[in-house]
């Protein structure tokens, strides 16, 4: 009977989604038995709505399914990507019969003791929605932003997740295409970001670690948690009294400098993304607020992207070879990460990212797009078969939309005269490890650090080499006696073994012993 139910909803969603043309991949349908094939072609028509409004008419998992495919033009197309980009989950308001209902089950019945009055919602997404309240908290009355998860959210999330997997494994018995894209991992991904999204406490532990990693940042302020009214249903933060960044004409009546702002703006993004490897990925107008200093303050941590320490030099070294127009050192960055398979060709790898670096490099800074440079990047390596990388398509979808909100402020803002200090200052950068491939090649000198990261370099270009250090030892490994001393002494190679593997193996029982220190 589950069955059932399962295919209905599903043939609901997908009569609504099936006139949206373009929306399923040419590549999946042409792969797909000759009557399902044909029965798709006979429903893709015209309609009334666009993309964005059918997403809504199927309710909140399918808005979210909608922003989560809106990073990943891999599969659905630049031209569907970009255009739900631009869809917003605003839904109406829940009554507030419901607000009362969660508060006291959250904290009894004498809420009203910590919450002094609770005024009307000032946003309703699709997963949650927000009243500026009023508290008492240790005698002290003030002002928050509270936050209250929509009634039966999870119960509904879990119903239309069990029928995407159920589509999706669908889709992998009869398409090799589906297959290829693994369209049940793109469900288990879009699962672990809704269950981040439903637990307002994880939100929270987002936001608390973006105050840790810029408290001492001048440009970005974020507002604290009051974590003893905070649960799984509720969060609740302080209240900041500044302007949102939809407000151009108010912010200009103030006089706040527009400069200083699209710059904070920029920062708040790149600094976070690049120094810290964790950043806002959801850096729309409504979620940004402007301070009479111009400071910025973002709000909703629901949505956030996280970067390896690979993914950060990866970004970095790749952005600072187009800076320098350096187009080998890009690929030999792909090539060496793995991304790139090594069976392909990187002269011609290395005279494609020319043909996306020239023609933008020749405009003028205020009127490049990093986040387009990246896109158009994006679509070269897969043409040479990288792998799909969700954490960069995620960034590189934040940055476009964080660059627009920028030069809503200054249209002229030169993004990479912003950005090429936050690349190029390796001090501030809290990376553990850096490449091969220096930034800046005007420097005299290399530090302590990047010293001691050459030895490593040079201990894991040699690891095969060791073979030859067992061979000379012998099979039962290395043994440092008089007889193995006097093996090294009449070997032909005493100059190789002496200057270079004895050194190695220094460096190899060094590095274990500050490692386990």
């Amino acid at each position: 009977m589950s069955s059932i139910f399962k295919i209905t909803r599903l043939l609901r969603g997908f009569f609504i989604l099936s006139t949206q043309k373009g929306l399923i991949p040419e590549e999946i349908i042409e792969s797909l038995p000759k009557v399902i094939k044909a029965f798709l072609k006979f429903l893709v028509k015209k309609n009334n709505y666009n993309l964005s409004e059918s997403l809504q008419k199927l309710g909140p998992t399918w808005i979210k399914m909608g922003q989560f495919l809106s990073t990943r033009p891999d599969i659905i197309g630049k031209e569907l990507s970009d255009q739900l980009r631009e869809l917003q989950d605003s839904l109406p308001p829940f009554e507030k019969k419901y607000v009362e209902e969660f508060l006291t089950l959250s904290f009894g019945k004498d809420y009203k003791k910590n919450f002094i009055e609770i005024n009307e919602p000032i946003a309703a997404a699709s997963i949650a929605q927000v009243h500026k309240a009023q508290i008492n908290i240790e005698g002290e009355k003030k002002y928050v932003a509270l936050k209250i998860l929509r009634p039966n959210i999870l119960s509904k999330i879990k119903k239309d997740l069990g029928d995407f997997y159920y589509a999706a494994k669908l889709l992998e018995k009869v398409s090799s295409e589906a297959r290829r894209l693994r369209v049940i991992e793109i469900v288990r991904t879009l699962e672990e970001s809704l269950f981040m999204e439903v637990d307002l406490r994880l939100e929270g532990a987002a936001q608390s670690e973006i105050i840790e990693n810029t408290q001492n940042d001048d440009f970005i302020e974020v507002p604290k948690i009051y974590w003893e009214l905070t649960t799984k249903n509720i969060l609740t933060t302080e209240w900041v009294d500044a302007y949102s960044s939809k407000d151009i004409k108010k912010i200009k009546a103030k006089k706040i400098d527009f400069q200083n702002i699209a710059e904070n703006i920029m920062k708040s993004f790149l600094v976070l993304a690049i120094r810290d490897g964790f950043f806002h990925a959801d850096m729309h107008q409504g979620n940004l607020f402007i301070k009479d200093d111009s400071k910025v303050i973002p709000v909703d941590f629901g949505i956030m992207g996280r970067l390896s320490i690979d993914s950060r030099r990866y970004l970095l070294e790749i952005l600072s070879g187009f800076i320098n127009r350096d187009y080998k050192k890009i690929a030999d960055i792909h090539f060496e990460a793995g991304y790139v398979p090594k069976n392909q060709d990187k002269e011609k790898f290395a005279q494609a990212l020319r043909s996306i670096g020239e023609p933008i490099l020749g405009q003028d800074s205020d009127k490049i797009s990093m986040g387009h440079l990246l896109s158009q990047l994006f679509e070269i390596t897969n043409q040479f078969e990288m792998k799909t990388q969700p954490q960069l398509l995620l960034l590189q979808k934040t940055m476009v939309v964080t660059e627009g909100v920028a030069r809503e402020f200054n249209p002229k803002l030169n993004i990479w005269s912003l950005s090429e200090p936050i690349l190029n200052n390796l001090e501030n950068i809290k990376l553990k490890a850096f490449s091969k491939i220096p930034f800046n090649k005007g420097k005299d000198s290399p530090s302590p650090k990047e010293i001691y990261l050459s030895i490593i370099n040079e201990i894991e270009k040699t690891k095969k080499d060791f073979k030859k250090i067992k061979n000379a030892f012998g099979e039962e490994g290395l043994k440092i006696d008089e007889n193995s001393i006097m093996q090294i002494k009449n070997d032909n190679n005493v100059g190789i073994f002496s200057s270079k593997y004895v050194l190695i193996i220094l460096a190899v029982i060094a590095t274990i012993l500050l490692i386990n220190l």
